[in-house]
């Protein structure tokens, strides 16, 4: 296995918006304005580099800025790490954003990888016009990737005919520095969303449950990956909020958690979510705030980031390394549940986790094969 811990460059928010109030990650009905200011979007980069992680997730919604936009940007500051592009098939031409994926990878290096998204409310979607439904979405998607990839592979002009897209002698002068092809990944706990991973791309995004529901939903991707000769890499959020002990943690969120409710934030019953993800994680702190050793669900029913990790570092990282155990090895990392994370403390969260992850890798390395 190879770890992988990515930062988030959000939807184009300064790195002060990290040190707003709680609130500020509670849901909104109406999307906020918010202005985009390069210096400090340079600045969130370039620490996540100076901070070791491996690559930063842009990511997306209805009403936010330009993922491509911001992506050219981020890489242009920095000169090693690499950035994740949340990508909406069918809100734009899959052979155009075959050609800005490319010109993308050649400017920075090789430094670019997609996370294909369907967008888990209609709503969101209806914004840019997509009215499909979210199965037509994912046979969409289908088609889109196959004519994306193509694009970036076929050394000459092609046809395609089907059901939502039709080209013809399509063909890009630029093809990517990554070959044969980029990695890209995708999300979806529904039936759906997982023959879409298993057949379509090489990475599978999972929701932060407690680990039984995770060994489970990882069983189902691998044996229907399994059915098309594949193997996926499995990645997964892993929010913070950390203190110098456990307690400390667990009285820090659970005050946060007040503080939301005595704001009137949302919480409590809830309408159904359109996402099976989202499903889960709210079936998940029905069942209790508290799950393994460290996975807070409290704050689920304010829409406040992903569950998070709470507690000491050394806790923080045991809990992380725990899914590391079942096989996932790509990890967003974040504090979108503490408004004023410790830097000093998160770094020594992220060294935990690598070594950890490093002794675990050689304790596998050093195992005598099996024999069939």
């Amino acid at each position: 296995m190879s770890l992988e811990l990515r930062g988030r460059l959000g939807m184009g928010r300064t790195p002060s918006a990290a040190r707003k109030p709680l609130a500020v990650f509670a849901r909104q009905a109406v999307p906020q304005p918010y202005q985009l200011d390069p210096a400090g979007l340079a600045e969130l980069a370039g620490r996540h580099e100076a901070d070791g992680l491996d690559a930063m997730l842009i990511a997306q919604n209805g009403s936010s800025a330009d993922v491509w936009s911001l992506a050219a940007w981020s890489l242009a500051t920095t000169r090693r790490i690499t950035a994740v592009l949340s990508h909406r098939p069918g809100l734009q031409a899959p052979t155009l954003a075959a050609r800005a994926f490319a010109s993308l990878d050649q400017l920075s290096g090789g430094r670019v990888s997609l996370h294909v998204i369907q967008g888990s409310q209609d709503a969101e979607q209806r914004r840019d016009g997509d009215l499909l439904p979210k199965p037509e979405r994912y046979r969409r998607s289908a088609e889109y990737l196959e004519i994306f990839k193509r694009s970036l592979t076929s050394g000459e002009p092609f046809d395609y005919d089907g059901e939502f897209y039709q080209v013809r002698q399509a063909f890009s002068q630029i093809k990517p520095v990554q070959q044969p092809l980029p990695f890209i990944s995708a999300a979806g706990a529904s039936e759906e969303g997982i023959a879409f991973a298993a057949r379509h791309v090489d990475g599978y995004a999972l929701f932060p449950e407690p680990l039984a529901a995770t060994a489970q939903l990882l069983q189902r991707v691998r044996e229907a990956a399994a059915g098309h000769g594949r193997q996926l890499r499995f990645w997964r959020d892993a929010n913070f909020v950390l203190a110098e002990t456990d307690d400390l943690a667990r009285g820090k969120v659970e005050a946060l958690a007040r503080d939301l409710a005595a704001q009137g934030a949302p919480g409590g019953a809830t309408a159904q979510p359109e996402s099976e993800g989202l499903r889960r994680l709210q079936r998940a702190a029905g069942q209790g705030h508290w799950h393994d050793r460290a996975l807070y669900t409290g704050l689920v029913p304010y829409g406040v980031g992903g569950p998070p990790f709470v507690g000491s570092p050394e806790t923080v990282a045991a809990a992380v390394l725990d899914y590391y155990d079942l096989g996932i090895e790509l990890f967003s990392v974040g504090f979108d549940g503490d408004p004023e994370p410790d830097r000093g403390l998160a770094t020594e969260l992220l060294q935990r986790i690598r070594q950890g992850a490093a002794e675990r890798d050689r304790a596998r390395a050093a195992r005598p094969a099996e024999v069939s």
